[in-house]
């Protein structure tokens, strides 16, 4: 039985990866801090190495023995472009030299990167691999670099795989739920202005990853993960509500509110040294005009077929309902 080591393992996205992959039989271990909620895995049948990734001998010895790697862990919310850096970079060098010192014959080593690393698309067109990076926010530059990292230390060492998710959405999420929850009490935001985006199900990031592991096309290849399909907010409201069987009120928000949204964000982060959902940075991408990217290399090489918006967030929809997150 293949030994899977798993960082970001109690998060939205890390828990579902561990529960794919229990599912196809590997023994998997889990990466969490002591102050980890483990809510989402506390009942599964995996490993614990309690520590943090910021300590390289803890990373050291965690490497040893396992056959391959998923690195989910990382920030999405920072105060400071120095907090993205050393969670979302440092870390992830320093577990590639980790690997690179104690484990030569890992046989895969799979990032969860993002969408937001490749940066928005200039035109309608679909942003393909070759295209040059554009990002725009901390989040994504720190993304790209880690990206990077794993670039010039793997190449021709370990065999690696970078999957770029798009918005993504599922049960657990506390971000993208939000807008469900909105949903729900009869409200149907969206901007004024187009925004086209794509989103991807939470349990296809999952079987991605578990198809990668075993999948040699994917070796030191790069995929954007999304439904092939790009919405606008209207649509993703629309679709939700009637899939949710809610009546909603079209509620049209112009551009000015969330920038004046993110402006208060930033400022009071400033002054409580806490982050948000919505900020500047994050507002600045909600408001670009295409985030779409070309799917058909994942698609292809991967033989997966993403679910649709329709089947995906109606289950969301429900789970929310069931877990009385509403």
């Amino acid at each position: 039985m293949l030994k899977i080591l798993v960082t970001g393992a109690s998060g939205f996205v890390g828990s579902h990866i561990v529960e794919t992959l229990l599912e196809e039989n590997y023994h998997v271990i889990c990466v969490v801090r002591k102050m980890s909620n483990l809510r989402w895995i506390k009942n599964l049948p995996i490993d614990y190495r309690y520590g943090d990734l910021n300590n390289i001998e803890f990373l050291e010895e965690i490497v040893k023995d396992v056959d391959a790697v998923v690195h989910c862990a990382g920030v999405l919310r920072a105060t400071s472009k120095e907090e993205y850096f050393k969670v979302n970079v440092e870390n992830t060098r320093n577990l590639c030299l980790a690997i690179l010192n104690n484990n030569r014959k890992l046989q895969k080593f799979i990032f969860i990167s993002s969408q937001a690393a490749m940066g928005p698309s200039n035109t309608k067109n679909f942003k393909k691999i070759n295209d040059i990076e554009t990002p725009i926010s901390d989040y994504g530059l720190s993304k790209f670099i880690a990206e990077s990292e794993i670039r010039k230390l793997f190449l021709g060492k370990i065999p690696y795989t970078i999957l770029r998710p798009a918005v993504i959405y599922g049960p657990r999420d506390k971000d993208v739920y939000i807008f469900f929850k909105l949903i729900n009490r009869h409200l149907r935001p969206f901007t004024i202005t187009k925004k086209f985006l794509q989103l991807v199900y939470v349990k296809d990031v999952a079987k991605v990853t578990f198809v990668c592991l075993q999948n040699k096309k994917s070796d030191n290849n790069i995929y954007y993960l999304a439904n092939p399909q790009s919405y606008t907010w209207y649509d993703v409201g629309r679709i939700i509500s009637y899939v949710a069987n809610v009546n909603t009120i079209p509620l049209p928000i112009p551009d000015f509110v969330f920038k004046f949204v993110g402006f208060m964000a930033g400022a009071i982060s400033i002054v409580t040294k806490k982050s948000f959902i919505l900020n500047n940075q994050k507002v600045s991408e909600i408001l670009q005009k295409y985030w779409i990217a070309e799917t058909k290399p994942a698609e292809n090489d991967l033989n997966i077929k993403f679910t649709c918006l329709e089947v995906a967030s109606k289950v969301t929809y429900n789970w929310y309902l069931i877990n009385n997150f509403f």
